[in-house]
């Protein structure tokens, strides 16, 4: 360890104490920021993570590293540098790794000059720290890979560029191994399980497994047996050139030796993939199962069966979707592990035109198209006697709820009956129960946990069986039905209820706005027996939750009308808005809680809050719209849960209502929910969706789904798996510029309210001048009024320049801060290397100094 550690010191100083690493650092750096920023547009992104620094950093990289390794083992000048060290009394794999250490920590500490991305990531935005810290490990395991394999390649030849074409090149060929496009080139000539074996020598694909924030068994293996074996070869070929043995034999030997020890990753790597071993640095514990999946298992029968399809076999697949393979692969068996022999895992991989296809295609698991025309198979079966559920495909876009669809799929197994849910809308025709229908993603969502009825809503009873009934914009409804429902809510049934305003979804439903009474007539006067009152006349908006939209001219603003609700606008105090972290809402109305005892708000809005009346909206820009909110400083409820027991809202039965019993309270408790919103449910507002074979599969933009299906889960007796959805966080937007967005936008509305009044105005004249004329266009007017008309046109040049400069400032505030972090960012990276070099010159001409003022000298 003695000869290591005086060789570590010996190779620091000469790098330290050479311009050239500084000259090394500082390149290295400005090219990784210039891809940072530049290239990848790191403001633009919108995302508070370094993942754009790692996309580049494998790249960059393959140019600087083997740079900076290229000299370690030259003599082409025959300077006797390296004879004086092969002569020293150390043994030679004490000098290769003194010079592999040094040169390390000088590419970490160059990795480290990077950090201001951090403190910028965090000034943005709250990026997940676990995430961050693991993606700096995966880049300084990256960069030891690297190293050590330019090390090896300098040790090859003589000359230093010899040495620096031998490195890029090593390396170019291990980074293109994880390059999907390269998998796609080797698709039909060489075996799939060969190209699948290739990408795992790629140190890509084990820094995209690391960068998500999961250190594996595996991964480590991987950085570790790769930087072994490059040293164990580099020494073998310095041992040939230190006896004077000719070069290319000691060369040949040790590249022998290097490819035998990645050979044998061939074998070690799957095995160590099967070891259980991994630390989950996220900060939501993305990859460690939640407790609920844990119980879960824990209540499984004897004998459930998990069948996955996944096209092992198929080249094609992209590295990406692999890894997610991988990763679902890996959380079924450790669902497995733990269930206590409850749960068997087995891989199928359905080739094509075989029995295994057609099982596959029978189980409800898709095709997935690739751009290539090839296709490939990843869902899974769960079995359990007659009992069957099935995930048709597991999104690698969804991956944040793997646990979760895996969870829902086992629980079905564990219910002897499937919870029967009734749904009730004008806006969702019958056959949203059993087809996927244009924006309405969340009726597949709820399809796959349950039995779904689509009542219409003009009916006067309500189907047998039901544990829970949904009732979205249902503002007319017959009195027998009214009945009905308060019936079934009094006989223990769960209750959502939906009422908006203003429906972006379905303009038509804006003629009529259920308005609450005391005589029960609509449903709003239902709510209101319950103890909650909807104030339908206005929509609410919220300065400080404004969600940044375009309006008719595609210019960005922040509309307070839709609202982006998170942290304390969301309850903690129930478990359907616990965990949630981000809610949108789309001009809704407003609650007020009658019975402050039983009702608990869910959602609500900040004190920057304020309304406008609903029939505004119709013809209204939402510039204009946006420009006039004015905040009154309340507080307003959105979305609210109130707990029985309940009061009938009727005394007796109406007339024509079914001749059953009268519940004139609830029997037991139910839950009611209540939200003044409809259109939150739709896309895009809640979803991003991609159809698979005819099978809807949807990825969250934000926890609207979620709240609506722990609400279902709370509301059908059946909240186990609330907490196995409902945990981490969706995105990690940049906060800061969103604040920025909204403030610029309020320091410049009265100017902008003021020019577009004006221009509203003078457009009106003109309009007005051409219908009084009862002409089609101003061409065709009285030369009189055309002139007024141009005179008008005239005035309107100077207001619209005007609108546009007050705009352009708007963007502008915004924009100055991306570019001020941009430029501090390229200067504080290599600035840092400039600091660096002034501490070594100071404490060097200060050593220096004391050395020549010593006695003696």
């Amino acid at each position: 360890m003695g000869g290591v550690t005086a060789q570590l010191r010996h190779e620091l100083r000469v790098l330290l104490f050479s311009p050239l690493t500084y000259i090394f650092q500082a390149g290295f750096l400005v090219a990784l920021g210039v891809c940072t920023f530049l290239i990848a547009d790191f403001y633009a992104t919108d995302e508070a993570s370094i993942r754009p620094m790692l996309i580049f950093l494998p790249w960059v990289a393959l140019i600087m590293v083997p740079a900076l390794a290229m000299r370690a083992w030259a003599d082409e000048h025959n300077d006797g540098a390296l004879e004086l060290t092969l002569t020293l009394p150390l043994r030679l794999p004490a000098v290769v790794l003194g010079k592999f250490l040094a040169g390390y920590l000088v590419l970490l500490l160059t990795l480290a000059f990077t950090t201001p991305l951090v403190a910028t990531a965090y000034y943005l935005g709250e990026p997940d720290p676990g995430v961050v810290v693991a993606g700096y490990a995966g880049a300084a395991l990256l960069l030891g890979v690297y190293y050590a394999v330019s090390l090896f390649a300098a040790s090859l030849v003589r000359e230093q560029v010899g040495a620096f074409v031998i490195g890029v090149t090593l390396l170019f060929v291990l980074l293109l191994l994880g390059w999907d496009t390269f998998g796609r080139f080797l698709h039909g000539r060489l075996p799939a399980p060969a190209i699948a074996m290739l990408a795992a020598y790629s140190p890509k694909t084990w820094l995209d497994a690391v960068g998500r924030g999961l250190f594996d068994f595996a991964s480590v293996a991987y950085f570790v047996l790769v930087i072994a074996a490059a040293l164990a070869a580099t020494a073998l070929v310095v041992t040939a050139r230190r006896r004077g043995a000719v070069s290319w034999a000691g060369a040949a030997r040790g590249c022998a030796v290097a490819l035998a020890m990645m050979t044998g990753l061939a074998v070690i790597i799957p095995a160590a993939s099967r070891v259980p071993f991994a630390v989950d640095l996220t900060a939501e514990g993305e990859f460690t199962l939640d407790a609920a999946t844990v119980a879960l298992l824990g209540r499984l029968p004897q004998g459930v069966e998990a069948t996955l399809y996944w096209s092992a076999g198929e080249a094609s697949v992209p590295v990406s979707i692999k890894a997610h393979a991988r990763r679902v692969k890996g959380l079924l068996q450790t669902l497995a592990d733990k269930s206590g022999g409850r749960l068997t895992v087995r891989t199928v991989d359905p080739e094509p035109d075989t029995e295994d296809e057609l099982q596959a295609i029978g189980d409800g698991v898709r095709r997935v198209p690739m751009s290539s025309g090839d296709q490939f198979y990843l869902g899974a079966t769960f079995r359990h006697g007659p009992r069957v559920g099935n995930i048709p495909y597991f999104d690698i876009r969804r991956d944040r709820l793997t646990e979760y669809d895996i969870a829902v799929a086992l629980n079905g197994l564990t219910k002897t009956r499937t919870p029967k849910i009734g749904v009730m809308s004008p806006l969702l025709p019958s056959t949203t129960a059993l087809e996927n229908r244009e924006g309405l993603s969340f009726m597949a969502e709820l399809r796959r946990a349950y039995d779904i009825a689509v009542i219409p809503y003009f009916k006067d009873a309500l189907p047998e069986d039901l544990d829970l009934l949904i009732l979205i914009d249902t503002t007319i409804l017959r009195r027998e039905m009214l009945y009905a429902i308060d019936q079934f809510l009094m006989a223990g049934g769960g209750l959502i209820v939906m009422m908006d305003p203003f429906v972006r979804f379905d303009p038509g439903s804006n003629v009529v706005t259920p308005q609450p009474s005391e005589e029960i007539n609509d449903i709003s006067d239902l709510v209101l027996a319950y103890g909650v009152r909807y104030r339908g006349g206005a929509v609410v908006g919220d300065a400080a939750a404004a969600a940044p939209v375009a309006d008719e001219r595609d210019v960005r603003l922040s509309f307070p009308y839709w609202m982006r609700l998170t942290g304390e606008s969301l309850s903690t105090a129930h478990p359907v808005t616990a965990a949630l972290n981000e809610v949108f809402f789309v001009e809704p109305g407003a609650l007020v809680l009658e019975d402050g005892a039983r009702a608990l708000a869910l959602v609500s809005t900040t004190d920057k809050s304020g309304t406008r009346p609903r029939t505004d909206f119709a013809d209204t820009t939402p510039r204009a719209l946006a420009l006039d909110f004015k905040a009154d400083g309340r507080r307003r409820v959105i979305a609210a849960a109130v707990r029985g027991p309940f009061q009938s809202a009727f005394k007796t039965p109406p007339e024509n209502a079914a001749a059953a019993g009268h519940l004139g309270a609830s029997v037991r408790d139910a839950a009611l929910f209540v939200i003044a919103d409809v259109d939150w449910l739709f896309d895009p507002f809640a979803l991003q969706k991609i159809d698979v074979g005819g099978q809807l599969v949807v990825r969250p933009l934000n926890d609207n789904l979620a709240f609506l299906l722990n609400m279902v889960e709370y509301a059908s007796g059946d909240p186990a798996l609330i907490s196995i959805r409902s945990r981490g966080r969706l995105r990690r937007p940049f906060t800061r510029v969103a604040r920025l967005f909204t403030a610029a936008q309020e320091k410049y509305q009265e100017q902008e309210a003021e020019l577009a009044g004006r221009i509203a105005g003078l457009e009106k004249r003109v309009r007005g001048l051409v219908r009084e004329a009862g002409v089609e266009g101003v061409g065709d007017l009285p030369a009189a009024v055309r002139e007024v008309v141009r005179q008008t046109q005239i005035e309107l040049l100077p207001l619209r320049r005007g609108l546009r400069d007050i705009r352009r400032q708007i963007r502008q505030e915004v924009d100055r801060l991306g570019r001020t972090l941009t430029a501090l960012n390229l200067l504080a990276w290599p600035g840092l290397v400039g600091l660096l070099w002034a501490v070594v010159f100071v404490r060097r001409r200060h050593k220096k100094g004391h050395a020549d003022t010593a006695p003696g000298t």
